[in-house]
């Protein structure tokens, strides 16, 4: 008996413990649903996450969004809390006229002027659905015939085996002349995990296809202002027969494995037989008795005992391989036009076909405290650190000799590492950062951290504050520091720019408003004669900002604000105010069979000297001349819901019907013209 007494005891000893340290008990972070379905299943349910295997580990899934209140986006520049300084046709380069800093630390792969649009690791998804999951958009313009398609598909294969891909493909021609575009984009990705769970892979392959006219603006702004002339494609433009291409892909390679297994083998000493007082025989067998149900008077036999889970790992050892490359061609088959005379002399006057080729090869093997529990955003502590090695090549077109002469190679060692304790149950702290330690810009460096705070409790919730700092040194990157081209041809010698930010926040439920400040000095930017420049001294960018989305019975709202100033406007030239704001109703019909769902979206920004864009370099570069803006953007959609799938109809720019033409979202590019769309948006689930 005595016996029973100290096993029962020692067994609520370690309940009682296993509770305490459970995350999600008494801790006064709010709680998380769950993204697993309740029973029966609803085979409906899909969720998806990044693809990189951490994210799995480390982050709660997210669920994809079936609402009908955004089913009638139809531009990727809608997405977001910002608004865009864009060209005047769909899927053309662009600029968030919210302050951001797209570089990354290292050699620079990204292409800023296209990066809404570009499909690739860091933006594709691993989706879980129950059934395979398939979504299928198409919409189209009355008129024009603009054209958008666009699938996304999840499958489990086997039980440990997701396959996800996305393809994208978006004609747009033109209503001005020479702006016309055709994108293609398509990503896939695989995900391995073995039955043991010790030991995981996955692959992907992303390719972007970007086709776009450039028509270097129009000649002269009055001749669209004063709508004297109501067919667009007579206005004179600066450029004719001006071509972008623009190919962007990439292959890659994860892998994990745990250094322990997930189970450990039982040793004589942890094997438990429990005396009875009783020598009376058991009148049940023990093999039809699961070994969570033994009541404490059976004699449980060691070749029924299962190993059992570990408490603690060693962590994991994880690598990665990644290729990129990026192609970027510039046709044009008038290099003299007047656009073009006040850069460099040509090479070649017959005709440009700069081509730059950019490839990059990095390796990273990294070793993270990570196993096989999933923690959805709560792990207590996480640890990680790695060396990652990369290897550049860039290439450049020589016209004047018609072969490729002038060809740069890069190699670049870093070490990484990162860290997240949870304090308190309440208090979360992040901390991660890169440094280059041998080869191009060595010395380089991003440091990031994050201080979370939960205010309240699990039951009663009262917000989250958080602090954010980043402290970046970036040398310049490689198309800053030297450039060669038909039109253009530099090399400069700058000094690394540094990067300090604050972002103070409070989020409570939908809303959130903030506070943030970026201080920068030896920045490098595009003058007013679009090649890169850098002023030596420092300045800071202050914001201010609230987003918000609420729900009130049949009714939608959702929007954004950002009120932004820069110490030195010469050098920064930025929108004062910026926001958005949507309005939706619900209203169900045919018995409730259907959902009839209007909405507006009306988005503003007040005047600036917006940034001029180069067709020859892709890039936005200042200008001190022309102001935009003190218009509002303005659509009107109506949207029905039958079952899983939305038709819908959206007439976009609304405002051009007040007969105000004074609306350009660059210089010398006019607001994209009014158009009615048409769509439907259908998931299929089989």
């Amino acid at each position: 008996m005595a016996k029973r007494l100290v096993f029962v005891l020692i067994l609520l000893i370690t309940n009682l413990l296993g509770f305490s340290q459970n995350p999600t008990q008494d801790s006064i972070a709010p709680k998380r649903p769950s993204p697993t379905p309740s029973l029966p299943i609803d085979s409906t349910f899909v969720s998806f996450n990044a693809y990189p295997f951490d994210s799995i580990f480390l982050k709660a899934s997210k669920v994809v969004d079936t609402t009908t209140f955004h089913a009638a986006q139809n531009d990727y520049l809608q997405q977001g809390n910002t608004i865009y300084s864009t060209l005047s046709n769909t899927g053309m380069a662009h600029k968030s006229m919210r302050f951001n800093y797209l570089n990354q630390a290292g050699f620079d792969m990204t292409l800023p002027a296209f990066a809404a649009l570009m499909q690739n690791e860091s933006n594709m998804l691993s989706y879980l659905s129950v059934l395979p999951y398939s979504e299928i958009r198409y919409l189209m313009t009355v008129g024009d015939l603009e054209q958008h398609f666009h699938v996304r598909f999840g499958r489990q294969v086997t039980p440990r085996l997701l396959i996800s891909f996305a393809f994208n493909t978006d004609y747009a021609p033109a209503t001005f002349n020479n702006n016309k575009t055709i994108n293609n984009a398509f990503w896939v990705n695989a995900k391995y995990i073995t039955k043991s769970e010790r030991y995981g892979v996955g692959a992907y392959w992303y390719r972007n296809k970007l086709e776009m006219q450039e028509n270097g603006g129009i000649v002269n702004d009055e001749s669209y202002t004063s709508h004297t002339e109501t067919d667009n494609s007579v206005i004179p433009v600066n450029l004719s027969n001006a071509t972008n291409f623009v190919v962007s892909s990439g292959v890659g390679l994860e892998q994990y494995f745990n250094l322990l297994s997930k189970k450990k083998p039982q040793s004589k000493k942890e094997k438990i037989t429990i005396a009875t007082d009783s020598i009376a025989p058991i009148p049940t067998p023990i093999d039809s008795i699961s070994i969570d149900t033994v009541v404490s008077d059976s004699i449980v036999s060691p070749a029924h005992q299962e190993a059992k889970e570990r408490k603690f790992t060693l962590g994991r050892i994880c690598h990665s391989f990644n290729y990129q490359s990026n192609k970027l061609y510039y046709n044009e088959t008038s290099p003299s036009a007047a656009f073009y005379q006040s850069y460099d002399t040509l090479f070649n006057s017959r005709k440009t076909t700069d081509t730059t080729i950019v490839r990059a090869f990095k390796n990273t093997l990294k070793w993270s405290s990570l196993g096989y529990q999933k923690h959805n955003d709560d792990i207590p502590f996480y640890l990680y650190a790695g060396i990652t090695h990369g290897l550049y090549k860039v290439n450049h077109f020589d016209y004047l000799e018609e072969e490729t002469i002038f060809a740069r190679n890069y190699n670049q060692l870093s070490v990484n590492g990162g860290i997240i304790v949870n304090l308190f149950k309440s208090t979360r702290i992040t901390g991660q950062g890169e440094l280059i330690t041998l080869g191009y810009q060595i010395g380089d460096f991003d440091l990031k951290g994050q201080w979370k705070q939960f205010i309240g409790t699990a039951n009663k919730n009262y917000g989250v504050a958080s602090l954010d700092a980043e402290l970046k040194r970036q040398s310049a990157n490689w198309f800053e520091e030297s450039y060669y081209s038909n039109h253009f041809r530099w090399k400069n010698d700058f000094k690394a720019a540094t990067y300090l930010t604050f972002d103070l926040k409070y989020s409570y439920k939908s809303y959130c408003i903030g506070l943030k400040q970026t201080t920068i000095s030896n920045m490098i930017y595009f003058g007013t004669d679009a090649r890169p420049t850098q002023f030596e001294d420092m300045f800071s960018i202050r914001e201010a900002y609230l987003s918000f989305s609420q729900r009130l019975g049949r009714f939608d709202l959702e929007g954004f604000a950002c009120l932004q100033k820069s110490s030195n406007e010469e050098v920064m030239h930025l929108p004062l105010l910026l926001g958005q704001l949507k309005f939706g109703y619900s209203q169900p019909i045919f018995h409730k069979a259907a959902t009839l769902h209007p909405s507006i979206t009306v988005r503003y920004f007040t005047k600036y000297y917006a940034d001029a864009y180069m067709p020859a370099t892709r890039t936005f570069y200042q200008q001190n001349e022309i102001q935009i803006g003190n218009f509002p953007f303005i659509d009107l959609s109506v949207t029905l819901k039958v079952k899983k799938a939305h038709i819908f109809l959206t007439y976009n720019n609304m405002f051009l019907l007040t007969g105000n033409y004074d609306a350009f979202i660059a210089p010398h590019y006019p607001m994209r013209s009014s158009k009615i769309f048409i769509g439907i948006n259908w998931r299929l689930f089989n």
